[in-house]
């Protein structure tokens, strides 16, 4: 891995875990809509899991990538497990962004 390969997915894993731990510790376990950068953020738990995830899946799974050779039961298992994380993170995503009904403005309403 080369080091702007591996200073990136350092970046990606810290930042969404930083973010996921921001989010629970913010909501007070999940039980209160936090604030985060000014904008409430509702489903704190959902958005703890989608961050987590993601974080696992895409930075920490990037750095252990090249601790197995590739082909072998080793990295076959990682990229199985990456893989989930990832389709749990996009799922979780996806039902943050449609449990969330958001309010359309309606300019001739006003």
């Amino acid at each position: 891995m080369r080091s702007v390969d591996l200073v990136l997915a350092v970046v990606v894993a810290a930042a969404n875990l930083t973010v996921a731990a921001t989010l629970l510790v913010r909501s007070r376990g999940g039980m209160a809509m936090p604030q985060v950068f000014g904008r409430p953020q509702p489903f704190p738990r959902l958005r703890v899991a989608m961050h987590a995830c993601l974080g696992l899946g895409m930075g920490v799974g990037w750095i252990i990538k090249d601790i197995f050779p590739p082909h072998t039961t080793g990295d076959t298992m990682l990229f199985n497990v990456t893989r989930v994380l990832l389709v749990t993170g996009l799922v979780t995503a996806l039902l943050v962004a449609f449990q969330h009904a958001r309010a359309i403005r309606d300019k001739a309403a006003r």
